[in-house]
């Protein structure tokens, strides 16, 4: 589940593949939660593979977070299943996200 890093701009694009489940969240916290330190984030989920409710919460952390902050945070690209999950949990902050294959 490794994240990388881009810039671009002004903004950082970071993409995370693999799994964001109970078993990987705890390594992926830092990391995720670490974004907030960069003036503007571009998170491109579209090669998660698995994502539970562990994850999915950790996700909505770092979106809160975020707001909080007044930081520019924003899914700009998704698939199917963080969109399920999303809709599942009840929250479209990832709306006009690219989707994968698309």
């Amino acid at each position: 589940m490794p994240l990388t890093l881009t810039q671009d701009g002004d903004a950082t694009l970071a993409a995370l593949t693999g799994e964001i489940t109970i078993f990987t969240a705890e390594e992926l916290q830092d990391e995720l939660l670490g974004l907030l330190n960069h003036e503007q984030v571009k998170l491109d989920l579209s090669g998660i593979t698995e994502l539970d409710g562990c994850g999915a919460q950790l996700l909505c952390v770092a979106l809160t977070e975020a707001r909080r902050l007044e930081r520019p945070f924003q899914v700009a690209a998704s698939n199917e299943l963080v969109d399920e999950v999303g809709r599942w949990l009840g929250f479209s902050g990832h709306e006009g996200a690219q989707r994968d294959g698309s």
